[in-house]
């Protein structure tokens, strides 16, 4: 509880005494004031009994707070107020607790009421008792009503301050948790960096003993399998790279330029050989980068290839539409899980029924994907349905200035959708 939530207290039609843990006043309402004649610029710093208890009963009062910070536990108690004028109020007191984060005590909280009046009362006639009774009740509730408001307002300042230290915690974690991703990210681009010159010396020594080394079925055999071996661990090392590129703010950097789709199209189709049908209708042309739209289509190509019913071809298509060309991928065999669908371009994400690939990929490729295109103002989504995977892949003839952000990444805006049935065309 801070000082400005004593303001609350003026709302009590109660006597509110707040004191601190040396038993000196910290906050009394105008209610106090009233009764007493003393204001709260008068009293605050001083103790009780220092002026409106009677000698005679600073005992028995520090003796209530002894007990009340020792237990821990709401109190009663009563005792008399003398005034400025002289006059003596008897008050029947509550007594609550208030403590810091730590769990020492903070304030101590007392809430009173002034039964002075009743005791006129109790030597009234007896034809007054019954007003009597009817007064003390409706004293006693309204006693327990502030008593309740009192421990209200005090459980709702701590649950308060309960919540902003969780934040602060919560705060605290998300701190760590982001520089362990940072030192993480930075290590795996150190370390697919500092394996690309082992292995691709790996690579051109056993291409070269492939070519020239004279070796018998069993050994060309081998060398050929280093060759295979070294071309998946190179792929893989180099979308780790790209990983760590988009993720520590390189983004996908692109170099566009005047570029016939059908070229890019054909170039990728080529890399696959039969395994994809290619189908190019019309004017296709538009400013990209053909390099990065070629690793983007062979990414998508590479997942489709691998996943597709076998027997069945993959079909590349391109075509143009008003200020967009349309690029399809589409493969024939189990469709995307539903499950899976949402998170189809996040990294390292695979369906739970998919194989190990063979061609040497970490769940990047469609990620790459998705960040190349998004990057030149493109979007790309994915669908499952009646048997078939599309891809489909809209791309401005003129992507705009505002696609790229300050890393070459696309900005938050620029998510792709992924939906389960095809777009409307």
């Amino acid at each position: 509880m801070i000082e400005s939530d004593f303001q609350t207290f003026e709302a009590v039609g109660a006597l509110i005494v707040v004191l601190d843990v040396e038993d000196r006043v910290v906050y009394w309402n105008r209610c106090c004031s009233t009764l007493s004649g003393y204001s709260l610029e008068e009293i605050q710093g001083r103790k009780l009994w220092e002026f409106v208890l009677p000698p005679e009963e600073m005992d028995s009062e520090k003796a209530v707070f002894a007990t009340l910070k020792t237990a821990g536990l709401p109190s009663t108690s009563a005792n008399h107020w003398i005034t400025t004028t002289g006059d003596r109020r008897w008050i029947v007191w509550s007594h609550a607790l208030t403590r810091n984060t730590d769990g020492t005590i903070q304030y101590v909280i007392k809430s009173g009421i002034d039964r002075t009046d009743e005791a006129t009362l109790g030597a009234m006639a007896a034809e007054h008792s019954r007003l009597y009774e009817k007064a003390r009740r409706a004293a006693d509730d309204l006693l327990e009503a502030n008593q309740h408001m009192v421990r209200a307002t005090i459980q709702a300042q701590e649950l308060t301050e309960q919540v902003e230290a969780a934040l602060k915690r919560a705060e605290a974690s998300e701190r760590e948790l982001r520089v362990v991703a940072e030192f993480r990210e930075m290590f795996i681009g150190v370390l697919g960096h500092d394996l690309r010159t082992p292995i691709t010396a790996i690579h051109l020594s056993a291409q070269a003993l492939v070519r020239h080394g004279h070796l018998d079925d069993h050994d060309r055999r081998a060398a050929e399998r280093i060759v295979g071996g070294s071309e998946r661990v190179t792929r893989m090392i180099f979308q780790l790279l790209e990983l760590t590129r988009g993720r520590l703010g390189g983004g996908f950097p692109l170099e566009p330029k005047l570029s016939d789709l059908r070229e890019v199209c054909r170039s990728v189709a080529e890399e696959f050989g039969p395994a994809v049908l290619l189908e190019v209708e019309g004017n296709v042309s538009g400013v990209w980068d053909p390099d990065r739209l070629a690793e983007a289509l062979s990414n998508i190509a590479r997942n489709a290839t691998e996943h597709a019913t076998p027997g069945t071809g993959v079909v590349l298509k391109a075509r143009p539409e008003g200020t967009e060309v349309v690029v399809e991928i589409i493969n024939h065999g189990e469709p995307i899980p539903a499950d899976v669908l949402p998170f189809i371009f996040e990294p390292f994400r695979r369906a739970p029924y998919q194989k190990k690939s063979k061609a040497g990929n970490l769940g990047l490729g469609l990620y790459i994907a998705n960040q190349i295109v998004g990057s030149g103002g493109g979007k790309l989504l994915a669908y499952s349905a009646d048997g078939k995977t599309t891809f489909l892949m809209r791309l401005p003839r003129h992507p705009p200035a505002e696609a790229h952000n300050q890393s070459g990444s696309p900005s938050d805006s620029d998510q792709h959708a992924v939906s389960r049935a095809p777009p409307t065309q």
